[in-house]
């Protein structure tokens, strides 16, 4: 069987490893690494993308920790507190080098205004005040990834013009609004950003922008439009464990891409469930 690779986990252990002054998440959310292997295994998962949290910041302790304990297993990509920062390109280099992270994630989201200022980070964008950053993660050869919502898509692609050879992916569909279905008017620059090869998009925590119950058929048109714009190659598929959707099973929410998308092929599965990401990020 092609191998599948998981694009978007958040893993993180509280009584090993404290968040950060003023995060919380649930009590009895199980997010370690030993639960999350388990349910990759009964699923049949063969590697993950551990995507640094905004409650850990820069402590990587227990992500390194993770890739240690299931080698062949993870990669990984960090997170900047302040990526506009004069020393972020050296700190980016730093997670490279000493982490082994590939990859920096930007949080363009007003959902964590008040840890995150979302919009200093986006008018930093569009000044070019991230300039050095990206032309760091470039040199290095990683991609650059954007929690978005579909008021800031604009940033996204400025950052896309500017650099046409930095691989760039948007999370999680591009938080499609899914009352403005059949065309997404707000989604324009989303969709504008297929012209843009260098641009991926994740696959991944539907159940965030859809209406309905699982398997979330008001955005199965929007996900089609999305194969037929950026095809299968810039493609990827993720399921943000364990967010949002802790009642929902994690081979519910492969099968939600697997198995219920009907307008995808064999070889569109193989290259959006593994082969895309594959091609982004080794496991070690």
């Amino acid at each position: 069987m092609a191998p599948i690779f998981d694009t978007h986990v958040h893993i993180y252990d509280r009584s090993l490893y404290p968040f950060r002054p003023g995060f919380a998440r649930p009590d009895g959310e199980r997010a370690d690494a030993a639960t999350l292997v388990g349910e990759m295994d009964a699923a049949g998962v063969d590697a993950a993308l551990l995507v640094q949290t905004p409650w850990y910041g820069e402590d990587n302790r227990y992500l390194l920790e993770s890739m240690r304990r299931f080698p062949g297993r993870f990669a990984a990509i960090g997170y900047l507190v302040d990526p506009l920062a004069p020393d972020a390109p050296v700190r980016l280099e730093r997670q490279y080098h000493e982490d082994g992270f590939r990859g920096v994630r930007f949080h363009l989201a007003d959902d964590l205004r008040g840890f995150v200022d979302d919009q200093r980070i986006i008018e930093g964008l569009l000044a070019g005040a991230a300039d050095p950053l990206l032309r760091q993660a470039r040199e290095l050869g990683v991609p650059v990834q954007f929690l978005n919502r579909v008021s800031n898509q604009h940033a996204i692609v400025a950052v896309a013009d500017r650099h046409p050879d930095l691989t760039i992916v948007v999370d999680h569909l591009g938080h499609p609004l899914v009352a403005e279905a059949p065309n997404f008017p707000s989604s324009c620059h989303l969709f504008a950003l297929a012209e843009r090869p260098n641009v991926y998009v994740k696959m991944s925590n539907q159940v965030l922008s859809s209406r309905q119950p699982y398997p979330w058929r008001d955005l199965h048109d929007y996900q089609k439009r999305l194969v037929d714009l950026f095809g299968p190659r810039r493609l990827m598929w993720g399921t943000n464990w364990p967010l949002d959707t802790p009642q929902l099973t994690y081979a519910a929410r492969l099968a939600a891409v697997r198995d219920e998308l009907p307008f995808l092929s064999e070889e569109d599965k193989i290259q959006i469930l593994g082969r895309t990401a594959f091609s982004l990020w080794q496991p070690v």
